[in-house]
């Protein structure tokens, strides 16, 4: 949400360093003994683990006589860690895409934070819509409060009590709900004409791969003639779901080359896949982690993703696995390191897209523009952002100022195709396209720079290129172009 962005709301609700691989926790044991044998045998479980499956095979004498978290630090490994009991619970939650909350995806634009999809749960039985515009949460206002600290006041433990008051139209509308564990979706699908199919996966949970399955037949039956596949912010989870997926567009072969400890390569082969008749476009970001990088790797190395879009993805090239302990809680253990089919190392490096593209609606815009769809018409307003017409997670801020509307240099680029580069001599942004090149310099009203980004007026913009047309009231911004 940061960056007025709807999309990143699944990464506060989501983790970033999900493992690949999970096993169902036992039950922890009963200790009689006191306190401090109980924690001395918990590290010593520790250490064995740590020295029988991690990748970097430590040596055991220089874990011992460590505490647990010195143990784990000398491994400079993100992604061995810890886990309390419930902190267990905590990361199960997550790899399936599991929240405490009241079921709400928010965006903050500078008229305050509206509710922009509601899902089952507590929010839709208290009949809050999208559209709502969060004006107070237990009774306090937020006026003034970034969204961050908004989605903080709203969450709380499963089972309490909130009041949250949203303002609809000339209403104010106190609602008082009761937080429950949420199910976010890890897919959904939607159509842009003409036969454009969209597949979003937001995490690899234990059932995205059927619902993907699902929602590509579904796609299907509407008659689509290519798919973009939606990878940004997913922060990876369960490797079968991901290798399941493979399966959707590979006939047989190996997702990923595994080494261990001993540098042993054990590659994860698979058959009994099929292939899709149309032109396949992955997008991925910077967030895209983990089963999302392993599927990107593989379909990219099998040379059935015909365009990856985006940004060049996190580098987490590693397999984890938990491992109940005895003493109670779980560690969760780096056992290997993976490659992609063709040998490619992915482990802090990650996976470079086909076109590099920077910016949740220009990467959008590309990908559909590459799909085969030339007329691009977006849409903002406070409900969000439409695409053809479409509601989308993307969003772009736009700035309203002195009469005149500013809008990212990068989404008016992407809507005519066109490519923009940073003029340091004249401190301007350089936007070519259809054979011309136009500078936007900062001296001259026309560039504003705000927070690290770039805003062009889009009426100077449609003079340089009247291949874009647009419209706006002050609510509404429409912009439409041809590529």
């Amino acid at each position: 949400m940061k960056n007025n962005s709807n999309r990143a709301f699944w990464r506060h609700t989501t983790s970033i360093a999900i493992a690949l691989s999970l096993l169902l926790p036992t039950a922890s044991a009963t200790w009689g003994a006191g306190q401090a044998d109980v924690e001395t045998a918990r590290t010593k479980e520790v250490m064995e683990l740590l020295e029988k499956y991690h990748v970097s095979a430590p040596i055991k004498k220089n874990l011992a006589d460590k505490p647990i978290k010195e143990m784990i630090s000398s491994l400079n490994d993100p992604y061995t860690v810890y886990f309390t009991p419930e902190e267990l619970k905590s990361f199960e939650n997550a790899v399936q895409n599991n929240y405490v909350g009241i079921g709400i995806r928010v965006t903050e634009v500078p008229e305050g934070v509206f509710v922009t999809e509601v899902f089952e749960g507590p929010a839709s039985k208290a009949g809050m819509k999208s559209g709502d515009r969060i004006t107070a949460v237990n009774g306090e206002s937020v006026k003034g409060i970034n969204v961050d600290d908004i989605i903080k006041k709203i969450t709380g433990p499963e089972n309490s009590k909130v009041s949250v008051t949203v303002e609809r139209g000339e209403q104010s509308i106190p609602l008082s709900l009761t937080r429950q564990t949420i199910q976010l979706p890890s897919v959904t699908h939607k159509r842009f004409d003409p036969g454009v199919g969209y597949l979003s996966v937001t995490g690899f949970s234990g059932d995205a791969d059927e619902e993907t399955t699902a929602q590509l037949a579904e796609l299907k039956a509407q008659g689509i003639n290519s798919l973009i596949l939606d990878l940004r912010d997913n922060p990876g989870g369960l490797l079968d779901t991901a290798l399941n997926m493979v399966k959707l567009f590979v006939k047989e072969g190996i997702m990923i080359h595994t080494k261990d400890k001993n540098n042993v390569d054990e590659p994860i082969k698979f058959s009994n896949g099929t292939t899709q008749p149309f032109p396949l476009y992955i997008l991925v970001n910077e967030y895209s982690a983990s089963a999302s990088e392993v599927l990107t790797g593989a379909l990219q190395d099998y040379n059935v993703a015909t365009k990856v879009i985006g940004m060049k993805t996190y580098g987490k090239g590693s397999v984890q696995t938990i491992f109940p302990m005895a003493s109670g809680g779980a560690m969760k253990i780096t056992i290997e390191e993976y490659l992609t089919p063709k040998l490619r190392k992915v482990n802090k490096i990650g996976i470079s897209p086909d076109i590099e593209v920077d910016g949740e609606v220009p990467q959008l815009i590309t990908a559909l523009h590459e799909a085969g769809i030339s007329q691009i018409k977006v849409g903002l307003n406070k409900k969000g952002v439409t695409v053809n017409d479409t509601s989308v997670v993307d969003s772009f801020n736009v700035i309203r100022e002195n009469g005149n509307v500013y809008v990212p240099s990068r989404v008016l680029s992407s809507l005519l195709g066109g490519t923009i580069s940073w003029n340091d001599t004249l401190k301007s942004i350089d936007v070519s396209a259809f054979g011309v090149t136009k500078s936007y310099p900062s001296t001259t009203g026309e560039l504003l720079l705000k927070n690290g980004f770039g805003y062009v007026s889009v009426n100077q913009f449609a003079e340089s290129f009247p291949q874009l047309s647009w419209s706006d009231d002050g609510e509404q911004l429409t912009l439409t172009a041809t590529k």
